[in-house]
Order: C-alpha cells, then structure tokens, then sequence
C-alpha cells in the first residue's frame, strides 16, 4: 500500500510518500508561499508553480509525483493520511474522515484556529483529486489516555464539563514515534518501560510515558503551555495577559505578542532560530545566552518533574531540530541529573548523528541507569503506520490473524446512568456532556464521572457512558469489585435481576442502588455482514485466539448481532491485562465453542 501523508498550514503544504510494505520514503517535498509565487521544493531542487490555493498546490504535487518516472506514474495510491492538530476529546484514534468527522475537526478550530482549518482544506481538496480512503490522525491523539487529574485545569469543573477547557498535548506522533524507537533500540517492550521524551524545535514539548502510554504533556489546551519556545512564551503567570487587557491591548495583540513575538525571539532580539541565538550566546550576546539559559532551564525542569511522577526513568529521549541537534542543550539538561541515573558520555553525545546511525544513539555513558537517546524523528512516518492501522489493522499483528481479526476494546469500569440518578448525582434536568464517542455507535463517554462506594471501599472519577437508560448499571472487573468489598455475577448487560448494588457519589448527591452490579460477560459485536462472514449468528457462544507473549484461547465469548454495531470485541481489565491486550490489539476467530 502506499500511502501520502500531508500536511497542510495556511501558506505551506508539506507530503510525504510511502511505500507501506517495507516504509520505504518514495518522495517528500514542499509546496511553499501557496498564493503568491508558490514555489515546489523536492529532491530535484525549487520549481515555481501555479498553486492559488492548496488545491492548487496538491495538483502540483501529484503532477509531479505521476510523471514519466514517478513513483505514482505506474502504481495507484492506496490512503492519503492527514496531520490534524486538534481532536479533542471526540476524535483519540486514526480515523477514516467523513462528515461528521471533518465537523468535529472544525468544531475544535477554536482550540487550533491557525491549524485545524488548514488542515481541513487539506483533506477537502485530496478528496477532491484521490477517490481513496482520507484519514486523520491527530496530534492531540496519543495524549488521549492521560488521567484526569493531569488534564484538568484549576477551574470551575463546569468549564470542562461544558465547554471542554482542558489539557490536551501536541506533538503526539512525534513523541509516539520516540517511544517507538526507544523500546526497539533498548530491546524492551514498550509496556515495561518508563520514558521522558523531549520533541524541542521551533515548537517544544515533553512528554512523560508510561508503559507506552502518554500520562503527562507539557503543553496544554493549545500548544502555547509549557517549554520556551521559538516564539512562544510558555508557561507563564495568567495575570500577565489580564494586566496587559486592562492597559489596552486586545486579544488579538495578546495572541501575537505570546504566540508570535516571545520565546526565545523575545527574550533574545535576536530571532527564532535556536541556532543564531547560540552562535549569539557564544560571542557573548547577553540577552542571547539569557535565552539559552531559560530554554534549557524550562527543559530540564520539566524532566524533573515528569522522572518524579513516573518513579523513575529507564530512558529520556531527545528529537526535534534542537534535541537532535545541540549536543549543547542536551549536556546542559543532563548535567544536574545524575540522581535519577542520567550520566553522558560527552564524547559520544557531542559527536552524536542520529540520521547517520540508524536514527538512533545512545549518547549516556556505557553503565549509566538511565539511557539517553537521541532520535532522528519520523512524525510524517508515524502517520503512514497510523492510516494503515486504521485501515488494515494492528501493523505489528501476527499473519494468521490479519486474515480474519476482530480488534479488541478494553472495557475498563464505567456506569450507565438512569435519568432519576443522573439528576440526583449532577442535579434536575442535568444534561451530561459528550467527552469521546467509543466504538459502539450512538454511545459516548460523558466529561462528568462519578464515585463508587462500597462496603469496604470506594473507588472516584468512575467513566459514565451515555445515552441515559432505564436502570443505572456499573460495570466492573473483579478487582474493581474486591477493592469495594462487593460480589457481581457474571452477566450479560441488562440483566440486573439479583445483581448487588452500592451508593453512586457525583456533585449534588448519592444515590444508593438496590441492584446493578455486574462483571460484564466478554461478548464481540457484530454487524450482520461480520456475522455471516465469521459464519456466526446472535447469541452464539465464540473462542477467539490471542497470539503474541501471552499466547491463549479465550472462550465464552458471546455473539452479539445488530445492523448499527461496529465489530468489536469487549474485555474487561482484568481479562485484558492477563492476555495482554490493549485497544490496539487484534484477536482471531477461533470458532464455535462446542457444549
């Protein structure tokens, strides 16, 4: 399959085309000044071009990459992917862009309004010119799984609940694809390894990652929080910009001086660019080497801090125009760390060429705890493996399974809430706020969560899916319910009869229920059309097989059928954790369980 992976700013469409069955890079290059004097830069060099528009610019790009000797001249392409920066709560996977899709990415301009509307021009005109599937994967996306508590904000709760005010994270690919090539080069699986991973170029973030998973990123609702930047102040006080409202600047000029005309330009008087701004430093500049000092101070706190909410750091990686390239910032970072493992290798970090050495190198001395890494990172690649995740499947599925994969989506506990305990937890009339949609269509994890108080304990900020239903049920895995000190039957959802209850915390108030509490029963859905090709029908009894580290059969496995399902099937934590499955998992049809 080949894939072109595009990314479309205001003014600049950037493509990348690859060849997925081995990732083989078939060509990259750059439309520049879309509109006035546009200019193709590829390989060969810069072509002036007719590009009004990025329409325009990507009927130059295909011109060129279908030409007498192109790598599209005899070979159809199979995706188009699309970098999009902001999905919000809604839209955490790759996904295959349609209406509603292409509406949520417009709904959350608000958040990225010099990105996400590029970015839709973007997938509207490849549309317009590829009768392919277009998909979207989101910067935003790998930070999806972070906790609660990292990702609210000290607001008004209501703020989050209504309006979705809260963190985020960007660069995600970026940091995905670090994490990547950190257990790879290591020879760790992802999901046993601690890392702090620093993407710092012209934008600049870090990332905490545990077991695979992004659980804390510097930046915030938009990509202004966290590091020094380019042109970005980051962090900073937010009474500085009410002080500035109040002596006349509007928001308009608040958005050009903090996102525009600070960081490190502003610090310096000198530019943008880390490079001139060192070289300043260097010959002694003041304002210059000021600059150099808070960019590398921002980082280095920041590493601090996520090392002491991780518990320690197997790995801390370094990509990005800077981290790649300033054996300066990454000896500065490290020096002070050597009490979580961190110890360069000064010769080795200072003549370190990651795009010379495989992308990788480890640049920490031979013994040190702590590895540190810097990667040649890959974000444009990154996005290629994500569209054919989306379209295909898991990419590191064994064979036998990608012949007939049903994908696998962890349950983890949540609450179905009836409209009387909804307006006694969240108060009368309490409509609950749409967080992400999940995989079954029409149902959708809420922003509000509740707590779980049992006999012997509680458990808080418990996921509630809506719509609303008849009886309030709770779903948990057996840990979940020795932990409250209660003792669900297996069952099939909706069946509630004999079933234990326990007291749901929210806002407003408790509601004690008298019956609702079960261990989910593992059940695939099926749409009829999965059904008549597994050979199935509803209500049948399945076994699928889960191949990898931890090779089983799993049986009792119920068949669900209907014509608005999506094929998926559904573990809880418990089952998942034993059988090391994660929601980007496959399993494979094993047949009809017999007696």
């Amino acid at each position: 399959m080949k894939v072109l992976v595009l990314n479309a700013g205001s003014t600049s469409l950037k493509y990348d085309l690859y060849e997925m069955d081995t990732e083989a890079s078939l060509a990259r290059g750059r439309v520049e000044r879309i509109g006035d004097g546009a200019i193709h830069v590829n390989g060969a060099g810069s072509v002036p071009v007719s590009a009004p528009d990025i329409g325009g610019a990507l009927t130059a790009v295909l011109a060129h990459l279908s030409r007498a000797g192109g790598p599209l001249a005899h070979a159809s392409l199979g995706a188009v992917g699309h970098r999009v920066v902001h999905g919000g709560e809604r839209l955490v996977q790759p996904v295959r862009v349609d209406a509603a899709v292409e509406a949520v990415i417009e709904e959350h301009a608000v958040f990225a309004p010099l990105h996400n509307p590029s970015h839709l021009a973007g997938i509207r005109a490849a549309r317009a010119l590829f009768d392919v599937p277009q998909v979207a994967v989101f910067d935003t996306a790998f930070h999806a799984q972070m906790p609660e508590h990292a990702f609210l904000y000290g607001l008004p709760y209501e703020l989050y609940a209504k309006h979705g005010i809260r963190r985020y994270g960007f660069h995600g690919p970026s940091h995905q694809y670090m994490a990547a090539c950190a257990a790879e080069h290591l020879g760790v699986a992802a999901a046993r390894m601690r890392l702090v991973t620093c993407h710092l170029g012209g934008g600049a973030s870090v990332t905490a990652i545990d077991g695979g998973i992004s659980v804390e990123p510097s930046m915030g609702m938009t990509p202004l929080e966290g590091l020094l930047m380019a042109t970005r102040a980051g962090d900073l006080d937010p009474a500085i910009p009410l002080l500035l409202a109040r002596e006349g600047q509007t928001a308009a000029q608040l958005d050009e001086l903090l996102n525009r005309r600070s960081g490190l330009a502003g610090v310096s008087g000198i530019g943008p660019d880390f490079r001139d701004v060192q070289a300043a430093a260097e010959r002694g500049d003041v304002r210059a080497r000021l600059a150099v000092d808070l960019f590398v101070h921002r980082v280095r706190k920041y590493v601090g801090a996520y090392a002491a909410h991780l518990g320690g750091v197997d790995a801390l990686v370094f990509t990005g125009g800077i981290g790649e390239n300033s054996a300066l910032v990454r000896e500065r970072v490290c020096a002070p760390l050597g009490f979580m493992g961190v110890a360069l290798d000064r010769e080795r970090n200072a003549t370190a060429r990651a795009a010379d050495e495989g992308g990788v190198v480890d640049v920490a001395e031979r013994h040190a705890r702590t590895r540190v890494l810097v990667v040649r990172t890959d974000e444009e690649r990154m996005i290629a493996r994500e569209v054919v995740r989306c379209l295909v499947g898991p990419t590191a599925a064994v064979r036998s399974v990608r012949s007939r994969p049903i994908p696998v989506g962890v349950s983890v506990r949540h609450v179905h809430l009836s409209r009387a305990a909804c307006d006694a937890l969240f108060g009368p009339g309490y409509e609950l706020a749409r967080r992400r949609d999940v995989t079954q269509p029409g149902q959708y994890v809420t922003r509000e969560t509740v707590d779980l108080i049992g006999p012997r304990g509680e458990i808080t900020g418990v996921a509630i899916i809506n719509p609303l239903r008849k009886e309030t049920q709770v779903e948990l895995a057996r840990t979940d319910a020795l932990r409250l000190g209660v003792d669900p039957p297996l069952r099939e959802s909706g069946k509630l009869a004999g079933t234990p209850g326990l007291t749901l915390r929210g806002p407003h108030g408790q509601v004690a229920i008298e019956h609702g509490v079960i261990l989910a029963h593992r059940h695939v859905h099926m749409h009829p059309d999965d059904a008549r090709s597994f050979g199935v029908g509803d209500r049948d009894v399945i076994k699928v097989r889960i191949e990898g580290d931890r090779e089983m059969t799993m049986g009792d496995v119920i068949v669900r059928v209907h014509p608005e399902y999506a094929l998926d099937l559904h573990v809880d934590t418990d089952e998942a954790n034993a059988a090391g499955l994660g929601n980007d998992s496959v399993v494979a049809f094993d047949g009809l369980q017999v007696g």
